[in-house]
């Protein structure tokens, strides 16, 4: 261990949550030698999208990171980074026993002229992050797979997917390795801790523990306005609700090898899974239970459903809820107080943004530990 690493590993910190926001955190601030618990009441259950036990888990994967819009703000500079950092950080996941692959390229199709005009603008942008406009052969290839006449799209060659699940199952394992202390327990409250000098906050767990730490990190959703209350703190969130629908459709779809690893069109991200199946997802509706009027909506595509779609059937499907900042941009990223840290309301980009927002949440505790 270096000189850093062993001071470092004096600080105790705690993050609260345990989706991407509160793994990847986790995970980052454990490499830099820090020591960490990661604390989340399901953290030691098992990781799968048929019973998914938070957003993170009922999520596509979907990286538009070179393909956003605005080439500058606060909101570029965390997709520039986090797009960066994602490269860096598979590779260095790649040494685990479980593999993931980032699958590439996403292509997004016009629903309209004035949608068409942005693509091209865009594309005259951001030449230099692998983004083009689609050629007429594909624009009639897409054309014929949803059975209209389609304006245009665009490629984004370094734009993609990560598996979530298996990306959750590797980041868990590397958290082994970097010692992040998880505690599968509910935490009840956290306060300033008033009787130390060494020691600013303590977290109080339904297991009726107290847990005293330097500093706080909380990635917990909806859960964060809850948390925050007590110490006068107001953090709006509303829930949001994604749904995704696995769909085997019948045999002569075919062409799949051409397929990228995402279509979005419609603002539905479609997937093709394996064999005959594909994902259909979309973040719709506001509130935290599945409406039934939503689905068949993102089902139906505003009546231009093609025919495969139509006859498919559903094998599977399921619901993720999103926290969305209200009145703020998207993420919450702030120091509330001296010791107390929010990485929260990602609403649709928590694994796009996750190792940004990560990195974020470091830079600050090391600055704070400069001027100390």
């Amino acid at each position: 261990m270096n000189n850093q690493k062993a001071k470092n590993n004096q600080i105790k910190i705690s993050v609260i949550g345990g989706g991407i926001a509160g793994i990847t955190t986790a995970f980052y601030l454990g490499e830099k030698g820090y020591k960490v618990n990661l604390i989340d009441p399901k953290i030691k259950s098992k990781i799968n999208n048929l019973t998914p036990q938070n957003g993170t888990q009922a999520a596509l994967g979907v990286l538009m990171g070179n393909s956003y819009k605005r080439s500058k703000g606060r909101a570029f500079s965390l997709r520039n980074k986090s797009m960066k950092l994602w490269k860096e950080w598979l590779i260095q996941l790649d040494s685990s026993e479980l593999k993931i692959k980032f699958d590439k390229p996403l292509i997004k199709l016009a629903n309209s002229e004035k949608e068409y005009q942005s693509m091209i603008e865009i594309s005259k942008n951001k030449k230099e992050h692998g983004i083009e406009l689609l050629d007429k052969n594909s624009i009639e290839f897409w054309s014929s797979i949803f059975e209209k006449k389609l304006i245009g799209g665009f490629i984004s060659h370094d734009d993609g997917r990560l598996n979530p699940i298996n990306l959750l199952k590797l980041l868990i394992e590397r958290l082994e390795k970097v010692k992040v202390n998880k505690i599968e327990d509910n935490v009840i409250k956290i306060k300033k801790n008033i009787n130390s000098f060494t020691r600013n906050w303590e977290i109080h767990l339904e297991s009726n523990q107290c847990i005293c730490q330097d500093y706080i990190v909380i990635c917990s959703g909806l859960n964060t306005q809850k948390l925050l209350k007590t110490l006068g703190h107001s953090i709006f969130l509303e829930s949001i609700l994604g749904q995704v629908i696995e769909l085997e459709v019948k045999n002569e779809v075919s062409h799949w090898y051409k397929w990228p690893a995402v279509v979005n069109y419609q603002s539905i991200n479609f997937i093709h899974h394996k064999s005959n199946h594909i994902f259909m997802g979309a973040t719709l509706e506001r509130g935290n239970k599945a409406n039934l009027l939503c689905k068949e909506k993102m089902l139906n595509m505003n009546n231009t459903a093609p025919s495969w779609i139509k006859q498919a059937r559903i094998s599977h499907e399921w619901q993720g809820i999103r926290a969305r900042p209200v009145n703020e941009p998207a993420p919450l990223l702030k120091e509330l107080e001296p010791g107390l840290l929010i990485n929260t309301g990602h609403y649709r980009n928590g694994i796009l943004l996750a190792p940004s927002c990560a990195e974020w949440i470091g830079l600050q505790i090391e600055k704070d530990q400069f001027t100390i």
